[in-house]
């Protein structure tokens, strides 16, 4: 099923769980039968009212008069060489498609949701930032993605997240809180907080917001240079929040013991690969408990960026690891499908009418 713009109703999902709770009360039933709907939805990841069968029918057709618990449309389906899968979805407006990958490993299987059609932010390297920036996900829109790829038997299951896909989590700030609050609970998908990654492009008063509510997920910052010119060049959020800002929001964010802030860096051959770029990261880091991911560039059309060479990438990183600063180098994965890092979104962007 799809509640595409022909269909007037409100998805389930869309709705919070105290949402969820005010419905139920609001409808003169039970409170145990909000609990049941969370179950039916995120647990049975159910797309169909008639089929919550321990709902009784009278219940089952007052909810269906005005609500729905639609999935998403599965415009497009790859697999590459090395087991990833991508899903293009079709979205609720049924007009635009959003992207998502599945990562299979020997005990783990994790999902990278977007979170935005395109993105306002425009990265030198990313392909998402080249479509602009079209609209936030709804919660139901971002909570689909799991639901869809959970269902799908090619896939396992789905054991960590990674809110890295399209888009800048931060920057739909309370509907990405909601679905964390979601993706955790019992009564939802019942995923740990340590496996589920939120990765930002450094948004330093959401960083700071984020860590007031003491949600415990991983925080991964895409960092790229410790240089504020160079940053700039690549992130143009770095005008607006300079590395110094950024660093500053790291410290201060609350973090349980043994737990590190990602730093992710993309290195680009000549730009920010040198000895003297590397010193400079070192410096920014002092008092930040992080830890650096290296990722080699995955090459997006329209972009001159090339990636750094292996030898300078492993100088980079013995650097890091000399100054006490744990760092591995990212394996890419899904490349020949386009569903690397920074390769998510079609260039140039175009709608996807949904049938």
């Amino acid at each position: 099923m799809f509640g595409g713009s022909a269909n007037a109703k409100t998805n389930l999902k869309n709705l919070t769980f105290g949402e969820q709770s005010s419905l139920i009360k609001k409808l003169g039933e039970p409170a145990f039968r909000a609990r049941q709907i969370s179950k039916w939805l995120y647990v049975k990841r159910c797309c169909d009212i008639e089929k919550m069968t321990n709902l009784s029918k009278s219940l089952r057709d007052k909810l269906s008069e005005k609500y729905c618990a639609d999935g998403l449309v599965t415009v497009e389906k790859m697999k590459s060489e090395d087991r990833v899968i991508k899903y293009i979805f079709g979205l609720s407006d049924g007009l635009y498609a959003v992207e998502t990958v599945y990562i299979p490993e020997e005990k783990r299987g994790t999902v990278c949701l977007s979170t935005q059609v395109g993105c306002r932010f425009a990265c030198l390297f990313c392909a998402t930032g080249r479509q602009g920036f079209k609209r936030n996900l709804t919660l139901g829109e971002i909570l689909n993605q799991i639901v869809e790829v959970q269902n799908d038997p090619e896939a396992g299951t789905v054991t960590h997240v990674v809110i890295m896909g399209m888009g800048e989590p931060l920057d739909n700030f309370d509907v990405v809180v909601e679905a964390l609050t979601i993706m955790n609970s019992k009564d939802g998908f019942g995923i740990g907080k340590r496996r589920i990654t939120l990765s930002t492009v450094g948004l330093a008063p959401e960083i700071r917001r984020l860590g007031e509510l003491d949600l415990d997920v991983n925080l991964a910052v895409s960092l790229h240079s410790a240089d504020d010119e160079i940053r700039s060049r690549l992130l143009s959020v770095n005008k607006k929040y300079p590395v110094s800002e950024l660093m500053k929001a790291c410290r201060e964010f609350p973090l349980k013991p043994q737990r590190k802030i990602t730093m992710e860096i993309v290195l680009f051959d000549g730009v920010n690969d040198s000895p003297t770029d590397a010193k400079k990261l070192i410096k920014a880091l002092h008092g930040v408990r992080a830890k650096v991911n290296l990722i080699r560039l995955n090459r997006v059309e329209s972009c001159s960026l090339i990636p750094s060479p292996a030898d300078k990438m492993a100088d980079f990183k013995e650097r890091l690891l000399t100054a006490r600063i744990p760092v591995t180098i990212r394996k890419s994965r899904g490349g020949d499908i386009r569903a690397a890092c920074g390769q998510l979104g079609k260039t140039p962007p175009t709608p996807v009418k949904i049938p």
